[in-house]
């Protein structure tokens, strides 16, 4: 109901002000008609004085832009809202009884409470119910997400005077938090419907592992076995790494109802991993769905393969190569030119070139490198985007260095064969190169002098100076260590040589900077084999029957600047069979998708992506599609979790079988929830065509009896 509470004029100028503005202009209206020629009667006069009069008073109210303000007082009458458990764990067991109380309840809550009543069904999603008298709830949902209910009450605009929830309490998707109800202010009341026997069981609850591990390296995977009523029972737990049975382990079932079993897993070769642990059956399980569980693991190689290459044994080559090999995770190979047409261990280039995921270059290219392998570099960095660490010495040839000018990050524009000793100067304290070398960064003004070319030589566009040199104290601003990084692909230069003299000199604290920042390097280069610029993926790895296959992907072009004009197309894999689909841009680079298909298995995928009317061939990877039903693992109900929920919101709990005094509860609510609005209304009259138009008129018949009457 709307009552009428007050109504305002509101206005530019006090109200005295205003009035003696109109009294004025009314004085002048009265002025100017107090004597006419010709002649007229009283009558007349007094007929233009108000028309005008009236004219000025309202322009001169307009003026001052009054507004209409009219405020009114609204109640809201309360609503109700039932929200009914429609996932599949409700009638798991008794489907035809526990369908039958539902639709009881519902009929008597329609029929029983008073006022508007909204009815909600709820599983993933919440939809409403049109007619609650009429239930056709199938209880066939594969999920029981709370946390919805919780934002759908939390969002809504409505005067709710209570909220009924029906369900078993059994929650396997989103938050199980019962707080987050009490923060909405509102008292909820459950109704507890469901399986109250316990069944005896056992499963696997968890699986414990790293998502990442290395090839020959062990690591645990640790499974925690759950058991009701089966204690001391015998089971076998199983490990299976792509449907192939790898360990197997016996174990008696503890009491606690908990079992913590390890198997230690070495993998043997990079990739995927398809790992399944599952534990045998026993005859008297109530359910036979949580007996395993599948998951993915990624295997990375297990050392960074380094290749050296030489254009002449040095001695910065030989602590190089010790300090690299004195390194677990760095696997080293070479081409070191000692002659000519001779190179050690062999001239087998493009092999190591491919094989590698870094290549080390000093003293080279120098006056005697074979076209071949120059090639075949420049080949490898600008095709496959392979990092490289560049040491600029005296034996680098400066013609032969321009094959590879565009890929280096600095350029050389006055060559010298003259060279000085200079030391470090360091610029950027923060780069991780830098800082993580060593604990104190003033250790680097400590080094002692090592050889730079003379020659004028500054970074190019994109690079990163780190260190500049120093030449007889005074900074060259000539660059001494540079980095950049650019799309798939990183690079370091060092501007000098003779750097075994920052291993091999007597200074204890730091005699080890030169292995600590080399290290880094590695590590440094390494990490962009990791990053893409292109990521294509499934949400998990892990999906049940019921669920949505969703994809998403991120697309950048060489500079990292995300694509939204891409076409990118998911290609899933199982058996003979293919599914192709594609994902759609939803803006800042990100493309997403769903796979419509539920056949449990394993699957590949492929993708490729189309960009500048070429196509990339995308990632590839593996998913699963388990056939657990989860709504399947657990039906016993969950009481204690709806009491919760009821008394931290100053509701109460009853069950489906007993609930008499729950409606005389949502009345009283109702009574007690009836609030008042206060609306607000503005009309800005000096906008309002119809008092200008009124205006308008009383000037136009003022002028129209002048003018009959000859008025001057």
């Amino acid at each position: 109901m709307t009552n009428l509470d007050t109504i305002n004029i509101s206005i530019n100028i006090s109200y005295p002000i205003l009035f003696l503005l109109i009294i004025a202009g009314i004085a002048y209206t009265y002025y100017i008609y107090r004597y006419t020629i010709p002649q007229t009667s009283m009558f007349l006069k007094s007929i233009l004085i108000l028309l005008r009069a009236t004219a000025i008073s309202l322009i001169v109210i307009l003026i001052f832009e009054p507004t209409l303000i009219i405020k009114y007082n609204r109640s809201i009458d309360p609503v109700n809202l039932i929200f009914v458990d429609n996932s599949h764990s409700i009638v798991n067991r008794d489907s035809t009884d526990r369908v039958k109380m539902v639709d009881e309840f519902l009929n008597d809550y329609s029929q029983s409470v008073n006022g508007e009543n909204l009815f909600y069904s709820f599983s993933s999603s919440i939809d409403t119910i049109a007619n609650p008298n009429d239930n056709k709830l199938g209880f066939i949902g594969n999920r029981t997400n709370f946390e919805k209910l919780r934002t759908f009450l939390n969002e809504s605009k409505l005067n709710i005077a209570s909220a009924t929830i029906i369900s078993d309490g059994i929650i396997n998707d989103g938050s199980s938090s019962a707080s987050h109800f009490e923060r909405i202010g509102i008292p909820i009341y459950t109704v507890s419907i469901g399986d109250t026997t316990v069944q005896a069981d056992v499963g696997i609850k968890k699986v414990i592992y790293n998502d990442l591990i290395y090839t020959k390296s062990s690591t645990e995977l640790r499974a925690v076995l759950f058991n009701q009523y089966l204690a001391d029972k015998n089971v076998t737990v199983f490990l299976y790494e792509d449907s192939k049975l790898i360990d197997q382990k016996n174990v008696r079932l503890a009491s606690s109802g908990l079992n913590n079993v390890s198997f230690t897993y070495t993998p043997q070769s990079p990739g995927e991993k398809n790992l399944l642990i599952s534990v045998s059956k026993l005859e008297n399980e109530e359910t036979f769905d949580n007996n395993k569980y599948p998951f993915v693991i990624n295997v990375l190689d297990d050392k960074i393969r380094v290749l050296l290459v030489a254009g002449a044994p040095s001695y910065d080559l030989t602590i190089i190569k010790q300090i690299l090999n004195s390194n677990e995770k760095i696997r080293v190979n070479e081409i070191i030119q000692i002659a000519k047409n001779k190179f050690i261990p062999d001239d087998n280039f493009g092999t190591k070139i491919d094989s590698s995921d870094i290549i080390l270059m000093i003293d080279f290219p120098a006056q005697h490198s074979p076209p071949t392998l120059i090639s075949n570099l420049t080949d490898a960095i600008k095709n496959k985007k392979k990092s490289f660490y560049f040491i600029l010495s005296q034996s680098v040839d400066q013609r032969k260095l321009s094959s590879f000018d565009i890929y280096l990050p600095f350029k050389i524009q006055n060559f010298s064969n003259e060279f000085r000793e200079v030391v470090p100067n360091v610029i950027s304290l923060a780069d991780p190169l830098i800082s993580t070398s060593s604990s104190n960064i003033t250790l680097w003004n400590d080094l002692p002098p090592i050889f730079q070319t003379e020659s004028k030589i500054s970074a190019t566009s994109g690079s990163k100076v780190l260190v500049n040199s120093k030449y007889k104290n005074i900074d060259t601003k000539t660059p001494l260590i540079i980095t950049r990084s650019i799309g798939e692909s990183r690079s370091i230069t060092l501007n000098g040589f003779g750097i075994w003299k920052w291993k091999l000199q007597r200074n204890k604290k730091t005699d080890f900077l030169l292995e600590s920042f080399l290290n880094n390097s590695i590590k440094w280069l390494y990490a962009d084999k990791q990053k893409q610029r292109i990521f294509v993926s499934p949400i998990k790895k892990v999906f049940a029957q019921t669920d949505e296959i969703e994809f998403r992907a991120s697309i950048y072009d060489e500079t990292l600047t995300p694509r939204n004009d891409a076409i990118v197309t998911i290609t899933a894999i199982s058996g003979n069979e293919n599914f192709n689909f594609e994902l759609t841009s939803i803006g800042n680079g990100i493309y997403e998708g769903k796979l419509d298909i539920s056949k449990s298995g394993n699957y590949n995928f492929d993708s490729s992506i189309e960009l500048d009317n070429s196509t990339i061939i995308g990632t590839s990877g593996k998913f699963i599609i388990s056939n657990i039903d989860i709504e399947n693992i657990n039906y016993v109900l969950n009481k204690n979790y709806l009491k919760l929920i009821s008394n931290i919101t100053s509701g109460k709990s009853f069950e489906i079988s007993a609930y008499d005094n729950l409606f005389d509860a949502l009345n009283f609510n109702s009574k007690t929830r009836i609030s008042n609005e206060s609306i607000s209304s503005e009309d800005n009259i000096w906008t309002n065509e119809w008092i200008l138009g009124l205006i308008v008129i009383l000037f136009s018949l003022e002028w129209f009896l002048r003018k009959k009457k000859g008025l001057l």
